[in-house]
Formats: structure tokens, sequence, C-alpha cells
């Protein structure tokens, strides 16, 4: 039988607890921590505060992961608008005659496939054949190209009617760029028949005389096809 008084408060090893003690804190017979303290020092204030912390962290993280989602889809739709029919109709380079483009876009694939079925420069078994081959291609593009000017004169406005340029002032700059790309092929067919002691190999390519910017005029051709629908009206890939 202990001696000890029920009111003092006796703990397993027969220590008496005091009430100072109870107050600063001390074990129960179960292991858990007395006066408001867990095991490992924290009060349950700190606990309601790592908590606020760590539920201050969550948000942030989800806010940071819709701000993502949002962005992604932002640029998508951003692109999706830029490449569609709205916005290339604001274009001041596009052209409103769409019958003109339509024709043009059939009349280009008959040319890129007369082109493409000419013998490639790999099948060529000197430079002079090679040449030969550059002018029968160069047969084909100047051909196309008074079709386009035929079609022009016959169906394009030359005058606008807002503030733009006209449907046929777009392809008079257009076209003229494709008379540049001709009078290129003619050089390049004649360097290859008639080349100088001194011509540097890399002289035996097809060059382009005119720089824009750093940019290519042929580059501004295949850009002006594309913008109006006509991808078989880009330069052919045969020299």
């Amino acid at each position: 039988m202990s001696n000890a008084d029920p009111g003092l408060g006796a703990v397993p090893d027969g220590h008496l607890e005091t009430d100072a003690e109870k107050s600063l804190g001390g074990e129960t017979p179960d292991g858990r921590a007395l006066g408001g303290e867990t095991p490992g020092g924290e009060s349950p204030d700190d606990r309601a505060l790592g908590g606020e912390t760590l539920g201050g962290r969550l948000w942030l993280r989800r806010l940071g992961r819709w701000l993502a989602i949002a962005f992604v889809a932002g640029s998508f739709v951003f692109w999706a608008w830029a490449f569609s029919p709205w916005a290339r109709s604001e274009n001041p380079g596009r052209l409103d005659n769409r019958e003109f483009a339509s024709w043009a876009r059939q009349r280009c694939a008959l040319t890129q496939d007369a082109v493409n079925a000419l013998p490639s420069a790999r099948q060529a078994a000197s430079r002079v054949q090679r040449a030969d081959q550059v002018d029968l291609g160069t047969a084909e593009v100047e051909a196309l190209v008074s079709d386009l000017r035929g079609r022009a004169d016959q169906s394009l406005a030359r005058v606008s009617d807002d503030s733009g340029p006209a449907d046929g002032e777009l392809v008079d700059s257009w076209l003229a760029d494709w008379a540049v790309y001709i009078e290129d092929r003619h050089r390049f067919a004649a360097r290859l028949r008639d080349p100088a002691d001194d011509t540097p190999d890399r002289e035996m390519r097809f060059l382009l005389v005119d720089m824009v910017e750093g940019s290519t005029y042929t580059e501004r051709m295949d850009g002006f096809a594309r913008l109006n629908d006509m991808d078989a009206c880009q330069t052919p890939g045969d020299v």
C-alpha cells in the first residue's frame, strides 16, 4: 500500500510530483507530455503556426501551377488565332481576289510537278549537262510567270477600296521578284557552261543577288505565296 497522497499525483517510479512540477510539465505514465508540450518540444501554438505555413506553401504551389497552365493555354490560343483565316485576312499582303489565288495555286502546282520531274543535279554527268537541266526548269518557271501575269492583268484590281495596296500592285511586286529569280537562274546556267579559270567552286552554286535586311527575295516571294494559301507557288527546289 502506497503512502503517497493521491492529491500529490504519484508516478510509477514512486516520485511525488508537486504542483510546481506539474506547472512546469512532466510526463504521464503513457509518455505524453504535460504542461501543453509535445515530446519534441512543440507546443500546440507551434503546431498551429506550422500548419498555417504548410497551408500557405500549398496555396502558392497551386497558384503557380494554375498560372503556368493559364500561360500555356494563352500561348496556344494566340498562335491558333495568328494562323487562323481571321488573322491572315487582316494582313495587308492578303489578296482580296480569292479566285485568283485559287487559280494561281493550281497553275503553280503544274509547274512544280514539271520541274520535279526533271533530272536532278546528281544525275548530271558534267557541268554543261547540269546547265541544260537548269535551263529546262527555267523555261517552266518563265511559262508560269507569263501565265500569272496574264491572269493578273485580266482579273486583279489596280485601285484598292481601302487604305491597303490593291491586289494588282501586290502581284506586280511579287512577279517582279520572280523576274529577278529567273535572271539568277540564267546567270547560274551561264557560270556552269563557261566558268573562268579562277572561278571558285562556291560560285558554281545557285546564288541570289538581292539581299534585303539579311533575308533573300525568295523568302519574300515564298512568304507572299504562303500568306495567300498558294503554297505551290513557292520557288522550285531544283537549284
